[in-house]
């Protein structure tokens, strides 16, 4: 309900990437010239939403199967106990869960968590 409540209609978004934006969760690379500088987290976006989302997806991989529990845990394969690893794994878990949410608002469908051929 607060992703919709800061949001607003969500198919005024006409590509996922704006809904990215807006919240706050699309990565940006800073460049010049030739410099090429570390790709981040573009934070310029509503907090709230981005905070929304952050906490959402901590929920979603506590959950016993889904798809984003499955993307968390191919992250964090490595080093399951690197705490930046599993800070990056969040913030990787964060636009997906934008992405899945944008898609059930603007397609009317409930979410299939996992496709089945």
């Amino acid at each position: 309900m607060a992703i919709l409540a800061e949001a607003g209609d969500l198919r005024r978004f006409q590509h996922h990437r704006q809904f990215l934006k807006f919240c706050g969760t699309d990565l940006a690379t800073i460049q010049s010239g030739t410099f090429r500088g570390k790709t981040k987290l573009f934070q310029y976006g509503n907090a709230l939403l981005r905070r929304t989302l952050w906490m959402a997806a901590q929920v979603a991989i506590m959950q016993k199967t889904n798809s984003f529990r499955d993307k968390f845990e191919r992250y964090i394969s490595k080093d399951r106990k690197n705490t930046h690893l599993r800070r990056t794994a969040y913030t990787a878990i964060a636009p997906k869960m934008a992405r899945t949410e944008r898609g059930i608002i603007k397609r009317g469908k409930p979410n299939r968590p996992f496709f089945q051929g």
